[in-house]
């Protein structure tokens, strides 16, 4: 049995939807590509198909429908009958068009899921707007902080995309987990635009906490320089290094000491907090100091004492690591030359399904109503009563022993979809970004109930084992071997709560020879690959402008979470996810490990191409003030953009060959065109003709200039005890055409809710938990 084995899904969905049913067949769920929209990519070298095909679309069935017949239309609404999920891409309007729309289709199937991804939701003033990769990243916000100062520059391997797949994989389980108690189908509407403009780490945390916060407001564009300007590439003798001084700086300097670099001893004394006071001295210190060093050899050496640095990989670098060696991360298409990661995460108990190859013909329709309609169906009502409608994941309740960015992240995600997060923290170890009066947990922080519990403590474990035993999921994101210390391992809890969900999001995961590496998102950014495509040609320093990984490990988790909780509707029983934050950043390039290990061939930075499936144009512009990206994603909007320029070079270059094959002079056409005219004008004529196109905005152009986000309610008035009145996002989809509430803000301080959480799940009085506060086991 798979996790999601039984789960009838119809896939129609298009390049900015397709990542979503890859892990849906991933893990397992039986699902039928009814279109056939999306790019192939580069042809594979022994294989029939493109890269795109093997990557997205292995282990599917595929029927083509023609939703311009009755006849098609008909064979949809009747395969929509048996199945359980939708996940399609179409352009809003186009479905409800033809009779065919979510509310359709729950006359016949009341317990339908529908997730729709379109670039900006279905509703607001720029729901007709097309987009691409490029655009989303322009226009939500990763281009502002991306690349450098005069020269944005996109994250390699349409990560907006990814995004969009890992949230629509959560709102289709969610759904799911809520429909197997209600019986009741609901449609998320889902923006492309609002996931991704809530998810860059900082943009919008500097913007809206400038008079709490010593940075500039609007996050500035500084190469692969992070925000706290603790983390920066830098030349070695041969290749680049990420440095950072964190978390302990005297590793870094003693070993610098050890060397014989005397400009280490200066450093030697200070605390991270200490040390950030003066962090451009020190981090020019350490960049001094890798520069005389071979990157490779360092980077080792380094993390062996634990100094969390990381040498840039290339694809083939990354590919050859002995950690995924060790770990069986990629792994052998069933009966091909294919090779490619294996899987996004490890599951204790209902391993991801082996690799298939991509459909290679038709499954007839009836062949696919037959196999659906003999599936075994799961309903799990568990008394199940409510006077309203709630939100999915209500019921559920999850143990959030999570810090910074990655872990918080995936449980905020949890929480504003419903479910109890319990965030229970130390006060001595919750420093900086993780206590309650500093603006980035504020942001990283909401929808969740604050414990605390010194695990030191000798009554520690007795506490927390009654709080587990209550729970149904518990997410950790400390290095490996951390909760085993304390005694939270997984071979022990699960004897607890045999139920619980145990999933631990580790740099490289428990096992393996580079289980003791100390990362965070930069670190994990260099080694895996992202940094090295993240260039522009003749660069190799830029990469990532924000902590893109971060941001990816949340949604795996929060997806992985969910499908392990509707395996365990089935079979009643937990298991442990074994996440590596390394494997979730080279999953998100596949395609180029999967190029690499198949076709032998190593993916190389080049700006802004597109590096899966080259389109021209696919390219950054400077406007009058600022800069608009544009993308001419098929031949038919090529032609419009043409018409429109009215150019003589570009008319004759009607394929997508030709225009590769003059990049440089329509690049040049276009640049000229654009210099002279204001960016929104630009951005909007061209949507006018349904040309991609967006405004490189930052975080005060998407708070307060935004027509789209403000009309769809993204954004919330709240009032905070600490931070006094304050915007703040919300869930990036409508439910059933509303938006999400916020219902908790972050806590005031650290234990806010001890005298609630303790009793309530611990089987505490309430002066035990005023005593426990006083002897220190709640602190």
């Amino acid at each position: 049995m798979s996790l999601l084995s039984g789960l009838r899904v119809i896939d129609l969905t298009g390049d900015s939807g397709r990542f979503a049913t890859k892990l849906l067949t991933e893990f397992g769920a039986d699902v039928v590509r009814v279109t056939d929209e999306g790019s192939s990519g580069q042809p594979m070298k022994n294989e029939t198909g493109g890269v795109l095909d093997w990557w997205y679309d292995g282990g599917k069935d595929s029927h083509f429908i023609d939703f311009k017949t009755d006849a098609g239309r008909k064979k949809y609404q009747t395969l929509a009958t048996q199945a359980d999920l939708i996940i399609e891409t179409k352009e809003p309007g186009d479905l409800a068009a033809m009779g065919i729309d979510h509310s359709d289709l729950l006359v016949e199937n009341p317990k339908l899921i529908q997730v729709s991804i379109t670039p900006f939701g279905r509703t607001g003033p720029r729901s007709q707007w097309v987009g691409s990769d490029l655009t989303a990243a322009a226009l939500g916000g990763f281009l502002s902080v991306g690349g450098l100062p005069d020269k944005p520059l996109n994250v390699w391997g349409r990560q907006t995309y990814n995004y969009a797949g890992f949230m629509a994989s959560l709102c289709a389980l969610s759904g799911l987990f809520r429909a197997r108690r209600d019986g009741i189908g609901r449609h998320y509407d889902l923006s492309i635009h609002e996931i991704v403009s809530g998810s860059v780490e900082n943009i919008l945390m500097q913007w809206l906490f400038d008079d709490v916060l010593p940075l500039p407001k609007i996050a500035a564009r500084q190469g692969s320089l992070h925000w706290l300007r603790a983390y920066d590439l830098a030349p070695c003798r041969n290749g680049h290094m990420m440095i950072t001084l964190t978390p302990t700086p005297d590793h870094a300097f003693q070993m610098m000491v050890d060397e014989g670099f005397d400009e280490g001893h200066e450093w030697l004394g200070y605390d991270v907090e200490e040390l950030l006071e003066q962090i451009d001295d020190a981090m020019d210190t350490m960049r001094r100091w890798v520069q005389t060093h071979d990157a490779m050899d360092l980077w080792e050496k380094a993390q062996e004492r634990h100094v969390a640095i990381g040498a840039v990989h290339e694809i083939s670098e990354a590919c050859s690591s002995p950690q995924f060696e060790h770990r069986n991360f990629f792994a052998q298409n069933q009966a091909s030359s294919v090779r490619q990661p294996g899987r996004l995460v490890r599951f204790s108990r209902t391993p991801s399904n082996p690799l298939k190859p991509p459909p290679e013909s038709e499954t007839q329709i009836e062949e696919v109503i037959d196999r659906w309609s003999q599936a075994e169906q799961i309903h799990v009502n568990e008394q199940f009563e409510e006077s309203e409608p709630s939100l999915p994941l209500k019921g559920l309740r999850v143990l959030d022993l999570t810090w910074v960015l990655a872990g918080p992240f995936a449980t905020r995600m949890l929480a504003d979809l419903g479910a109890d997060v319990i965030r229970v923290q130390n006060e001595e170890h919750s420093t900086l970004v993780n206590r309650p009066d500093y603006p980035y947990y504020f942001v990283w922080g909401r929808g969740k109930r604050s414990a605390t519990l010194d695990m030191k403590h000798p009554q520690a474990l007795k506490t927390i084992r009654k709080l587990i035993e209550n729970c149904d999921v518990l997410i950790e994101n400390y290095s490996a071997g951390v909760l085993d210390g304390w005694g939270l391992d997984w071979e022990t809890v699960k004897n607890w709560n045999p139920r619980l969900i145990y999933v631990s999001m580790s740099g490289c995961g428990h096992d393996g020879p580079w289980s003791h590496v100390i990362s965070y998102a930069p670190t994990v950014h260099a080694i895996c690959g992202i940094t090295h495509l993240t260039n522009f040609a003749d660069r190799g320093d830029v990469g990532p402008g924000f902590s893109l990984n971060d941001h990816l490990a949340g949604f795996a988790a929060a997806t992985s979470t969910m499908a392990a909780v509707f395996e365990r509707d089935t079979s009643g029983l937990g298991q442990h996810i074994d996440m590596a934050q390394l494997e979730v950043g080279t999953y998100s390039i596949g395609p180029a490990a999967l190029n690499y290990l198949s076709n032998d061939v190593a993916a190389q930075p080049n700006g802004n191409r597109d590096g899966l499936q080259d389109h021209v144009p696919n390219e950054v512009y400077q406007c009058l003030d600022g800069y608009v990206a544009i993308t001419a994603s098929n031949d038919d909007q090529w032609k419009r953009l043409c018409l429109l320029l009215e150019s003589d070079l570009l008319e004759p270059l009607l394929s997508e060959k030709e225009r590769q094959d003059n990049r440089e002079e329509i690049d040049q056409v276009i640049a000229d065109w654009v210099i002279d005219k204001e960016a929104v004008a630009v951005v909007e004529l061209l949507q006018s003709i349904r040309v991609p196109a967006g405004m490189v905005q930052n975080a005060g152009q998407l708070v307060q200039e935004d027509p789209q986000l403000f009309e769809r309610g993204f954004w919330r008035d709240v009032e905070h005890p600490i931070f006094g009145k304050r915007v703040v996002d919300t869930f990036p989809s409508l439910i059933d055409g509303v938006r999400p509430p916020t219902n908790l803000l972050s806590p005031s301080y650290l234990g806010e809710h001890n005298f609630e959480v303790w009793p309530e799940l611990a089987d505490m009085q309430v002066d035990e938990v005023a005593e426990g506060i006083g002897d220190g086991l709640f602190s």
